[in-house]
């Protein structure tokens, strides 16, 4: 429990037992700990983000153009005839472009939280700042890539001669399910992480195969291999994918109750996630 004293001193109380809540306790702690160190995440998202582009030719374009970037192999490729992913109404390099968008906040939230601790180990060791805000605190350039990234998929939508459909309106909301599930399992390997010190590159290399049987570059119709075509059905992760694209594209698309069913289940994942992660938190300073 914290305070101030009649000096402005913040006091800091430590009772038995204090870390033993349920579920909603690890809500409302993560809370109070994100939003007391919203100026520290501030400064150091600052902080971050400047460091990255600095020294670099191009400056901060690199924020609008590094999306299009990450997907020339895949156009390349397409436009030399090597890959083949299917014919289909929306145009390759919007298809590929917003499926590996909407897919990059799967490995970008995981990434970003499971490497938050150690990445940010001089704080961890010399404040006390809470672990739950430094493990979070590279999220804020994930989300303002996201909205950066948007403004890339209008300026490519403008130069086809498109116009996105009315759930454009809806992009950070169809971007949340991905994100939120990559921050759960981010929040787990964390803490797990730091001691099976591997168990983040073996769930890193999963996604890489993960996306591969995950329709982000390819048409779902194009694959003829039963037990491909099945896996690729019953992999959730193909319909938070495939449903945003087509509704940024379309304004509607097929699997949309499936679509809120997954999200429901992730959206559930979540205070586990979070309690998990303030049972083993004291474990970290340990171990780095």
């Amino acid at each position: 429990m914290r305070y101030r004293d009649k000096d402005g001193v913040e006091i800091t109380v430590y009772t038995p037992n204090e870390r033993q809540g349920g579920l909603v306790w690890g809500i409302k702690q993560a809370w109070q700990d994100l939003w007391g160190a919203r100026h520290i995440i501030w400064r150091l998202f600052v902080r971050d983000f400047t460091a990255q582009f600095k020294q670099r030719l191009l400056g901060y374009v690199w924020a609008l153009i590094g999306p299009f970037m990450g997907i020339l192999n895949f156009l390349f490729l397409y436009f030399t005839g090597v890959l083949k992913p299917g014919e289909g109404e929306m145009p390759y390099t919007l298809y590929v472009l917003l499926g590996s968008i909407i897919w990059s906040m799967l490995p970008g939230a995981l990434g970003s939280v499971s490497g938050g601790l150690q990445a940010q180990a001089d704080l961890l060791l010399r404040t006390r700042i809470p672990k739950m805000a430094l493990a979070m605190t590279s999220m804020t350039g994930l989300i303002y890539g996201m909205f950066v990234n948007l403004i890339t998929i209008l300026i490519v939508f403008a130069l086809y001669g498109a116009w996105p459909g009315w759930p454009i309106l809806l992009y950070p909301v169809l971007m949340l399910p991905l994100l939120l599930l990559g921050v759960s399992m981010g929040l787990i390997l964390a803490v797990v992480g730091v001691i099976a010190k591997d168990l983040t590159t073996i769930v890193m290399h999963g996604l890489s195969l993960l996306m591969y049987i995950t329709p982000v570059i390819y048409l779902r119709s194009t694959i003829t291999n039963p037990w491909i075509s099945k896996l690729i059905d019953w992999n959730p992760i193909t319909y938070l994918v495939d449903v945003p694209r087509s509704l940024l594209y379309y304004g509607h698309a097929e699997n949309l109750g499936l679509y809120c069913l997954i999200s429901g289940v992730i959206l559930l994942l979540m205070p586990p996630a979070i309690r998990l992660f303030y049972l083993l938190e004291d474990l970290v300073a340990e171990r780095l």
